[in-house]
């Protein structure tokens, strides 16, 4: 990260001594300015209930910054499309890349025909909760009268459960669902643990919390942004913010003996598609950190062949399409900006995306599936 100029500090402490010490979080003026405003306007409302004087307060939330300190974590809160979501230290913040994919997946579906009674949406790693209560929130645009959401967020973590269930209460009360028939909860499970192996560990495996809360086995949809970031390109990529600040639980994977050649930051997604397949979802939309990591999975999901067909999307794949990474490529990629999801789907599925001419795969594919699975060890 270069240096600051030493011109740029003293120009920002001319127009205001607040803003020099912001631009080390910020690194630009505009920035720095606008963090500056935001910090006063959150001043504002929490000044009287820590019965602290507006300078001192505001110097106090100014220092955090300038440590490394998210804004969100000062603030308190983060926009997810169109929602406002709580942030607390030891959850991952909410970003708008995963929001884009999320909103463009709800509108593809919106209109569908064919969508059951009841259309159930399993999100793991769930974190804040932001994805399940942004699809609600977008699919209830609709007001389709004749589907009822079902969906159910999971975590290892306990602090974002409690979150999560937060967020809920929240977005309820600022939007007044009252006429909403969906149903939204959310559950501790590690979706990593063997739900065939030792069930003492805490949280115990996402099958065997499923089990002994009697919640539904089969799922329509399946979302996951898990942590998906290598040990090395969390030393190199991420910020000092994130880094400092931000759960590593919620980023990197836990090392794990994996197939040969396998990368670390990859972990979580064999066992998202083994789950993905046991509970027949029909949709799965996975996040990823590139287009690089979105071609593994992609690749993955294919291996299993139980998919109908399989896409990678960019940043913002409501967009025009961007030319394809190269004209080899294997998976059809849409949208513009980085390569951030990947979606599957099969049977039923392939209509409610609008995704014509696919068949309904019915064939045993156990054989296909073990052997592949095989190969990972959870």
């Amino acid at each position: 990260m270069p240096r600051l100029s030493n011109g740029l500090l003293r120009h920002a402490y001319t127009i205001n001594p607040l803003l020099a010490p912001l631009l080390r979080s910020c690194r630009d003026l505009t920035s720095a300015q606008n963090e500056l405003r935001w910090l006063r306007e959150h001043v504002k409302l929490t000044q009287t209930s820590l019965n602290k004087s507006h300078g001192s307060l505001l110097r106090r939330f100014v220092c955090e910054r300038a440590s490394g300190k998210p804004l969100q974590y000062i603030l308190g809160t983060e926009y997810f499309g169109d929602l406002e979501i709580q942030c607390r230290p030891g959850v991952l913040i909410p970003r708008q890349d995963t929001a884009a994919s999320v909103t463009h997946l709800v509108h593809l579906l919106r209109r569908a025909e064919g969508l059951p009674s009841e259309l159930r949406v399993l999100d793991l790693c769930t974190g804040t909760g932001c994805i399940p209560l942004l699809f609600r929130h977008q699919f209830e645009k609709a007001r389709r009268e004749d589907v009822r959401l079902r969906l159910l967020g999971v975590d290892v973590s306990e602090k974002a459960v409690r979150l999560a269930h937060h967020n809920l209460k929240c977005v309820f009360q600022e939007h007044g669902y009252r006429d909403s028939k969906a149903v939204i909860e959310f559950m501790m499970g590690d979706v990593l643990i063997d739900p065939c192996g030792d069930q003492t560990f805490d949280p115990p495996s996402f099958k065997a919390v499923m089990d002994f809360l009697r919640k539904p086995q089969f799922w329509n949809i399946l979302i996951s942004n898990p942590p998906y970031i290598s040990p090395s390109a969390y030393w190199k990529t991420t910020t000092r913010s994130v880094r400092g600040f931000e759960p590593k639980l919620a980023l990197v994977p836990p090392a794990r003996e994996e197939k040969p050649g396998t990368e670390q930051g990859d972990t979580f997604y064999p066992r998202l598609l083994e789950i993905a397949y046991d509970v027949e979802a029909e949709i799965v939309l996975f996040e990823v950190a590139d287009l690089d990591q979105a071609l593994r999975v992609a690749r993955m999901a294919r291996d299993i062949k139980i998919f109908d067909g399989i896409e990678i999307w960019r940043d913002q794949p409501d967009q025009n399409d961007e030319d394809d990474p190269s004209p080899h490529c294997e998976f059809k990629v849409t949208g513009q900006g980085n390569g951030r999801s990947v979606l599957c789907w099969r049977g039923r599925g392939s209509k409610w995306l609008g995704k014509g001419g696919a068949k309904h795969i019915t064939s045993d594919r156990s054989p296909i599936r073990n052997a592949f699975f095989a190969t990972y060890k959870f």
